[in-house]
C-alpha cells in the first residue's frame, strides 16, 4: 500500500451540518469509501472548539445554518489555521447563486458540492483534496529535515572555522617560539651559556652565605636581574624571525583588521586614560581597501604595539590617530600621537631590541617586533618624530609581493558554475567541503572511495576533480591515473593528511594539477579551483 493510500485511510473528517440526516448522509458516504475518522458536528457553535479539538485534515461545511452560517464558521477555522499549512474544506450547499461561490472562495473554501450529489463525486473531490494536503504535509516535514540539516551543517561550519583559527593561532605560536634561533641562533646560544653559568654560580655562593646577610640579599638580587635577561632572550625569539616560504598569507580585510586592533586597545586609551585623568581624542580614517595578502594574525597584533605605544607617550593626554590608505603600490598604515615625541638619536634607535625609554616598563621589545612582522610581509616602517610634538609611525605594505606565497597573485574565483567530482571516504569531510563548495556556486558529486568516483566519472562528463589520496578500495593515486586514461585534460586537485611526509617537498603525484595539504581552509579551496579552471 503506498503512502497517500494509507493516509487517505486515516484521514480524519469533520462535518459540519445542523441537518442530522445530511449529515449522516455524508458520514455514510465517507464510510462506504473505508474512512473511519469521522466526527460530525450539528451545532455551528461548537465548530470551532471541535475543530481544536479534533485537528482534522479535511472539512465537510454546510452554508445554510441558524445562528452561525458556513461563512462565519469558515472564517473562525482560518483563523486559526497556521499559515503553512493546507486544510482542505468543502463547501456544501444548495444554493446555485455564483455570489455564494465566490463569497465561499473568498472565505477559504477550496471546493463545492451542490445538492444534491453523488458518493463517487464526493470521494473524488475529498481525495484530490487530501492528495494536496498529503504532498504539502510532506514538503513542509522535507522543509524542516532541511532546515535541520542546514543548522547541524551550519554548526559544523562553524566548528570547523573555529578549528581552523585555533590551528592559525597555534601556528603562530608555535613559528614565534623557534624564532630567535633562526635570526641569530649563535648569539643566542652563547648568551644563554653564560646566563647559565652565572646562575649555577648564584645557587652556589647562596648555600655559603647566611640567608639575613647583606651579601645574600644582593646575590637574591643578581639572580633575579639574570631570570629576567633569560626571559628576555627567550621574548626576543618570540618576536624577531626571517621570512619562511610557507608562511600563510591571505587576502584579508585591512579595515576590520585595523577595527579590531584599535578595539582591543580601547580599555587603555579610553578607560585607564580616563581614569590617569588623561583625555585621549581618537581620531580614525579608513580608505577603502581591497583585500589584501598578509598574515592578518601578525598585522593586527604589530597595530595593537603601536596604539598601546601611542598611548603610552601621551601622559597628559591628546590626539591618537590611526589611518590607513590607499597608496601607489600598496597600503600604507599609520599611527600617531601628540605626545611627548624623540630626539633624532631616540629615534634612530627605537627599533632595536631592548631599548626603550619607558623607565621600568617593558623591555623594549615591541617596536622591534612590529619591525620583524613589516619585513616579513616586505614592507618598510618609517619614523618622524620631534619632542613635544608627537610622533607619527608609517607602515607601507606593497601588494605587488613576489615573496609572498601564490595566493596573493592567484585567481580567488571562477565567473561560472563547474561540474565538481569529489572523492573523499571521510563522510564529514565529504560532506563539509562539498557544501564548501556548493556555496561558491559550483556543483558537486560525491563519491566515498576512487572506485565508485570512477563509475560516476563514466556516466557523466565533469569540469574537476578534487580526490582525497587516502582512501579505501581505491586510492586517489589509482582513481586520477585511470581517470586520466579517459580524459587526460580534465584538472586535478589532490588533498591529503599527510603533508610532505609522503612526497619530497615541491612534488606532486603523476596527473595532479595542485596537491592540498589538511586542513584546507575555504579560501584556500577556492583559489586552487580558480587556479586549475583558469
Amino acid at each position: 500500500m503506498h503512502a497517500f493510500d494509507i493516509y487517505l485511510q486515516s484521514a480524519r473528517f469533520l462535518v459540519i451540518d445542523d441537518e442530522p440526516v445530511s449529515a449522516s448522509a455524508v458520514e455514510i458516504s465517507l464510510a462506504a469509501a473505508g474512512h473511519e475518522e469521522i466526527r460530525i458536528v450539528n451545532d455551528p457553535c461548537d465548530a470551532l472548539s471541535a475543530f481544536q479539538e479534533y485537528q482534522p485534515d479535511i472539512i465537510l461545511l454546510d452554508i445554510s445554518m441558524p445562528v452561525m452560517d458556513g461563512f462565519d464558521v469558515l472564517g473562525q477555522i482560518r483563523a486559526n489555521v497556521p499559515q503553512d499549512d493546507y486544510l482542505p474544506v468543502i463547501v456544501i450547499t444548495a444554493d446555485p447563486m455564483e455570489t455564494t461561490r465566490r463569497r465561499a472562495l473568498a472565505a477559504g473554501a477550496n471546493d463545492f458540492l451542490n445538492k444534491p450529489f453523488g458518493s463517487t463525486e464526493l470521494r473524488l473531490r475529498v481525495r484530490n483534496l487530501l492528495q494536496t494536503r498529503f504532498l504539502h504535509l510532506g514538503l513542509r516535514e522535507q522543509n524542516r529535515l532541511l532546515d535541520g540539516r542546514v543548522t547541524e551543517r551550519t554548526k559544523e561550519l562553524e566548528a570547523a572555522l573555529e578549528e581552523l583559527r585555533d590551528t592559525q593561532r597555534q601556528a603562530v605560536g608555535q613559528a614565534r617560539l623557534h624564532a630567535f634561533s633562526e635570526m641569530a641562533a649563535g648569539v643566542v646560544h652563547d648568551f644563554n651559556n653564560v646566563l647559565m653559568i652565572l646562575m649555577s654560580l648564584g645557587d652556589l655562593a647562596a648555600r655559603d652565605l647566611p640567608p639575613d646577610s647583606a651579601p645574600a640579599a644582593n646575590l637574591a638580587t643578581m639572580q633575579n636581574v639574570l631570570r629576567e635577561a633569560a626571559q628576555m632572550v627567550a621574548r626576543l625569539h618570540y618576536f624577531c624571525r626571517p621570512r619562511h616560504d610557507d608562511d600563510l598569507f591571505m587576502p584579508v580585510e585591512l579595515r576590520k583588521v585595523a577595527e579590531e586592533a584599535i578595539l582591543l586597545a580601547k580599555p587603555k586609551w579610553h578607560d585607564s586614560a580616563r581614569a590617569d585623568g588623561r583625555e585621549i581624542k581618537p581620531s580614525f580614517k579608513f580608505d577603502r581597501i581591497e583585500p589584501f595578502p598578509c598574515n592578518a594574525a601578525e598585522i593586527r597584533e604589530a597595530l595593537l604595539h603601536l596604539v598601546l605605544n601611542a598611548i603610552d607617550a601621551m601622559p597628559r593626554g591628546g590626539t591618537l590617530s590611526v589611518a590607513l590608505q590607499n597608496v601607489e603600490g600598496g597600503t600604507e598604515i599609520s599611527v600617531g600621537d601628540t605626545g611627548v615625541g624623540m630626539t633624532e638619536e631616540v629615534r634612530a634607535r627605537c627599533l632595536d631590541p631592548f631599548f626603550s625609554t619607558k623607565a621600568g616598563a617593558g623591555a623594549g621589545l615591541g617596536l622591534a617586533m612590529v619591525h620583524g612582522i613589516v619585513r616579513r610581509h616586505a614592507g618598510r616602517l618609517e619614523i618622524t618624530s620631534h619632542p613635544g610634538e608627537g610622533s607619527l609611525v608609517r607602515v607601507f605594505l606593497p601588494r605587488a609581493n613576489s615573496a609572498a606565497p601564490a595566493a596573493a597573485g592567484r585567481p580567488t574565483s571562477v565567473d561560472r558554475p563547474l561540474r565538481i567530482l569529489l572523492a573523499e571516504d571521510d563522510d564529514r569531510l565529504r560532506q563539509l567541503m562539498a557544501l564548501q563548495m556548493e556555496s561558491m556556486g559550483h556543483i558537486v558529486e560525491t563519491a566515498g572511495n576512487g572506485n565508485d568516483a570512477l563509475d560516476k566519472l563514466h556516466l557523466a562528463p565533469f569540469d574537476l576533480i578534487l580526490t582525497d589520496l587516502s582512501m579505501p578500495r581505491l586510492n586517489g593515486t589509482g582513481f586520477v591515473e585511470a581517470a586520466r586514461q579517459g580524459d587526460s585534460k580534465i584538472p586535478v586537485i589532490m588533498i591529503t593528511g599527510y603533508g610532505a611526509m609522503l612526497l619530497p617537498e615541491g612534488e606532486r603525484p603523476p596527473g595532479v594539477d595542485i596537491l592540498l595539504s589538511k586542513p584546507v581552509t575555504r579560501d584556500n579551496l577556492a583559489a586552487a579551483i580558480a587556479e586549475v579552471a583558469g
